[in-house]
Order: C-alpha cells, then structure tokens, then sequence
C-alpha cells in the first residue's frame, strides 16, 4: 500500500510537470490557414447564409477541426453546435385579396395589381381612402403631408420617393434628409398617424414594378401593401385626379396635395409567413489546468456566417441571387480561430480555459453572440476576455486596428507587448462598440478586443474571394492573438471591465445615422422576449450618453420613445430623426414586469 501510493505521487507530479511544462503554441502553417479560407468561401458552402446547407457544412468542417484537434465539446449536449433559430426569409400566407367596395366594386389580382410589404402586419382591414402624397413629415423641413388630414381608420395612399428628388436644390436633397424618402418612414409615419393600411405605388419617374417579397424585418404594425399605379388611378378616380398629375403638383409646388376621397371605400387582408431556420454556433474547449484559474475562461472567436447570395446585406445588388463567398468576412476570422484552438490544443493547457467558438448570425445582428451570452456554456461572469477577430485577411501596409484596448485594465500593455518583432503597424482604438460579435460581451459586462484589418472595396460583394486574402499578413494577425491569449490565460490577475466613454451613435443601427443622439444599445438577438408585447430590448447604454443619464439600464425594453409607439428598432430609429438635440423627450421603458416613464434629453451628434 505505501509503495502504490509513492507511485501514485510520483505520476501526479510527473502529470502536473508535463502541464506546468506546456509548450508555446505554434500555429498552423500559412499554407493551411489559406486552405482554410478556400474550404469555407468555396462553392459548397454557397456563401454560408445563417440557416442554410451552405452554412451548416461550414459548421461541420469547423466542428470536424476542433475535434481532431482534440477540444471538449462546448454545444448542446455532447455537441460542438449550440443550435438556435434565425429569421431566413418572408412567404405569402394564405389570404392576400384587395378590393374596393365602394362606390363600385372590383377586385383585385394579387401578383398583378398589388403585394404585401414583408413588413406589413397580418389581418384585414376596411377604411375610407385618404391620398397623403409622399407620406412624409419632416419637421426640420417645415414639410408634412399629414397636415391637416385625419388619417386615423382609413387607408392611405403614399406614393414613393420625395419631392423634386431630380433637383439638387430640393431641401430633401440634405444629407440629413435623406432618410424621408425611405420606405420605413412612410409605413411607421402612417401607422403613428393612425391608418388603418398603407398601399405604397411608385413615383410616375420610376420604372413601375411589384417588390419581390423579401426582407427579414419584424412587421411594423399596419397593414401595408405595393400597388401598380393603375391600381392607385383606379382608386382615386372618383376625385378626377391620378397619380402622376398630384405628383406633379407636389414636386410643382413644393407643398402638400393630401385630400381625403369620400365615399371612397376599400378593405385588404393580408397575410404572411416569417420563415425561421435552424442555425448553430460551434464551440470547443481547452480546459485549464491551474486549480484555482481554470474556473476563468478567455474566449476566443469569430463569426463564420455570411450573406449566402446577397440579399439585404449586399453592396451589389446587381449581383442578387450570385454566391457571396466572404472569404475575409469572415472565412478570415473563423480561421484565425482555428488555427488558434489548433495551436493551443497542441500545446497544452493553460492555466485558464480557453473557449473557442465561431458565432452564426452575425450578419442577420449579431444573433449568435447574442444567444452564446444569454446561454454560455462556460459561466459569463468568469469569462475574463473575448478575442473577436472579425475581417482580418486584407492587411495593408502592415495596419491591424484593434479596439477594445480600454475595455479591460492592461489590455492596452497586452496588445502592445504582444505586437513586439511582428511589425504590425498598431491603430489601438480604445472604445469596444462596433457591429461585431464582441459587442455583444462587451454590455455583458466583459473586455473584449476587437482585430480588424479594415474595409475594402470587396466587402459584401460577390469579390471577396480567397486569393485576395494577405496569408502573411493573417499570419501575424493569428500571431498577436496567440500571444495576447496566452499572456491573458496565464497572468496572476486577469483584465477587469472598465466602462469606456464612447463617441455618440445611432440608436443600434449598424453605421452612422443623422438625427439626434440618444446612446442604447439593442440587444440585436432577444428583442422584446419571446412571448412578450412588441419593444425594443437594450442590452446596455452608452456611458454619459442621454440613455445612461435619464436612469435607462440592460435589460430594459423601450415601448414608446418621444410620443412614438416602439415595436421594432426601426421605430425607434423613426423616433429619434424626428427630434433635435435639446429636445426632452418621454421615454417609456417596460422593466420588471411594469411600465416605467423616464425622462431624457437628446444631445447633439458627433
């Protein structure tokens, strides 16, 4: 007995030597990380669209590298994949019908008269006809088409576009009043002024056509429908007038020609279907061996979704229906993952655990970090970091930017040391708010670094291909993550979150926006919860922004803002263009359970 427990002894401290004795990490060759690339961005995957074949043979090849690599399945079960559902597309239900009813009936051809919007609302709905010109109302322009009109109940007719868009003198021309002639602000302005339905028809300028049903938006509220223009004369013939001649007097006159058609009755029901696929994101993990570290984790990812053939996220809309194959958005991130949990597995654990995962959704807003956060299969709260490497393939005269740095004390030190002989050229940005996965952790309450190499004139197109991808250069980009990862998954005290100042944004939307400036940021994966009445979820407010001041927190859902019923992200986005900086504005927030107004005032954009 007392010899088998010297020999017990003995091959613990042999056991914990080897572990203690863990070697550097060496990454995979340039060559196989370039393989990578091409294997992701390749026909087969057809462009990786969250809940599509393409996508999940991708996530397959990525579970198959982490399994051979030797990690801890991280998913559902004893899965890689943690599954969840995505919005992939919108359908016609069963009753779509148009039809006027008076002052003499007739109805009409779906698919050839008139189509739903994918973001009107389901139902039916009967009203008196009112024509509300362009359906814009413009404060700042002392412009509005509602002036005067009750639209409340009835069903309005919108015709698209601004006024004079051909005259660059026109007041709509503004940068700032760009946002007028968009579809969004006629349907969520019609709804605020009570109709009961919205049918848009084109401008007598545009080449008239029916949409193609398409769009992942959530619906707005009201009934909204696209109709040929014959369709819209046919309605307001009664008054003696068409489209294009009340066009015309608008643009004529620079002023509204609203009126409401007596007598003139009309009932649509419509109906869709909101299509949702299953997706995963894909997750393995190196266990630490430290008895008192291991229980704190460093996160290490990247999303592998992209725009599948196009859609709404593409720059190329010529090109709708071709394979986007995102080599550097982000078949380049999702590599440098690879090649790290490669890496790292070979080497041996580190005193911290190391988390590895590629995110799906990101493209649709970030929904896979958004469920990884809200079910971590590692504890959140002792997740110490998370590596975001997010288009990092195109590095140009050796500048990587990295933000983040101030995210979490040392990080900042950590970057920089880990940087040394690479001969990167450093951008180190100190705010962690982008339209990345990171973000995501960020207003979770963790540091988060975030490598980038930078736009190109390929993104979102069908270019971004693998033989434009810099291997060197996504070589030393995979080499400062390394030493960054284990620096971090060895250090005696690990970064703490610090709450970083950061330079005003839109409400939530992905880029910059005019209107004034309120600072939350949506929880781009829960909305309002399921189950729950329509709002918008924040999963955070910008520090010593109007939000962060009028007492707004995480978790809080908006449900009206400035007068404004809140369902969707772009009501609230509708809201705020409508206001000034200055302006104090009532914001009603949905919190435990209750309705709670706040008061806030709107500060100007920079």
């Amino acid at each position: 007995m007392h010899e088998m427990r010297i020999r017990l002894i003995a091959a613990l401290l042999l056991i914990a030597a080897g572990v203690a004795q863990a070697s550097a990490p060496t990454l995979p060759s340039t060559e196989w990380m370039l393989e990578q690339i091409k294997l992701l961005s390749a026909p087969g995957t057809d462009g990786r669209g969250s809940g599509t074949p393409g996508a999940e043979r991708a996530a397959h090849h990525i579970a198959d590298v982490f399994r051979a690599a030797g990690l801890r399945p991280g998913g559902d079960g004893q899965s890689y994949l943690q599954a969840f559902t995505v919005p992939t597309g919108t359908r016609l239900g069963a009753v779509n019908t148009l039809a006027l009813l008076a002052p003499a009936a007739r109805t009409f051809t779906l698919g050839t008269d008139f189509t739903p919007l994918a973001v009107s609302t389901d139902g039916a709905g009967e009203g008196e006809v009112v024509f509300a010109g362009y359906g814009i109302t413009a404060p700042d322009l002392q412009y509005d088409d509602y002036a005067g009109l009750d639209a409340r109940d009835r069903i309005v007719i919108v015709i698209t576009g601004d006024p004079r868009a051909d005259d660059p003198a026109s007041p709509f021309r503004r940068p700032e009043a760009y946002h007028y002639s968009q579809r969004t602000h006629k349907i969520i302005n019609a709804r605020e002024h009570g109709a009961r339905a919205l049918l848009l028809v084109s401008h007598p300028r545009e080449r008239e056509t029916l949409p193609a049903l398409r769009g992942l938006s959530q619906a707005h509220g009201i009934l909204a429908a696209f109709v040929m223009r014959a369709t819209a004369d046919t309605l307001l013939a009664p008054s003696g007038r068409n489209v294009a001649e009340l066009a015309a007097a608008i643009d004529r006159a620079l002023a509204p020609q609203s009126f409401v058609l007596a007598g003139v009755r009309v009932r649509c029901e419509l109906t869709l279907v909101r299509e949702r696929a299953a997706t995963a994101n894909v997750i393995g993990m190196l266990p630490g061996h430290d008895a008192r570290l291991r229980d704190e984790a460093i996160v290490i990812g990247a999303h592998y979704d992209h725009l599948g053939h196009g859609g709404e996220g593409s720059l190329a809309p010529e090109s709708i229906g071709q394979a986007h194959p995102g080599a550097d958005d982000n078949a380049s991130g999702t590599t440098v993952v690879l090649a790290l949990a490669r890496a790292f597995a070979a080497a041996g654990p580190r005193p911290r655990t190391l988390v590895f995962v590629t995110f799906s959704g990101e493209e649709l807003g970030l929904l896979g970090s958004a469920h990884y956060v809200a079910h971590p299969p590692f504890p959140l709260a002792r997740t110490v970091l998370m590596v975001n490497a997010d288009m990092v393939g195109r590095l140009r005269e050796h500048r990587l930017y990295v933000s983040g740095v101030d995210s979490g004390t040392g990080l900042r030190t950590v970057v920089n040391d880990a940087a040394q002989g690479l001969g990167l050229s450093l951008e180190l940005r100190p705010s962690p708010f982008a339209p990345s996965d990171h973000t995501s952790f960020y207003t979770a309450g963790r540091p988060v670094l975030f490598l980038f190499t930078g736009p190109h004139d390929d993104y979102h197109r069908p270019s971004d291909t693998w033989n434009k991808i810099n291997g060197p250069g996504l070589a030393s980009v995979a080499t400062l993550a390394a030493r960054v990862v284990d620096a971090v998954a060895g250090a005696a005290t690990p970064p703490a979150w610090v709450k970083v100042d950061a330079p005003p944004a839109t409400a939530g939307a992905r880029g910059s926006g005019y209107g004034a400036y309120f600072g939350v940021v949506p929880d781009f994966g829960g909305g309002a919860g399921d189950g729950a009445p329509a709002g918008v979820r924040i999963s955070g407010v910008r520090p010593g922004s109007p939000a962060d001041k009028a007492g707004l927190k995480g978790g809080d859902v908006i449900v009206r803002f400035a007068g404004v019923n809140v369902r969707t992200l772009e009501d609230l986005t509708f809201a705020l263009r409508g206001r000034r900086p200055g302006d104090q504005v009532q914001v009603v927030v949905r919190r435990d359970g209750s309705e709670q107004p706040l008061q806030a005032v709107l500060e100007e954009r920079r």
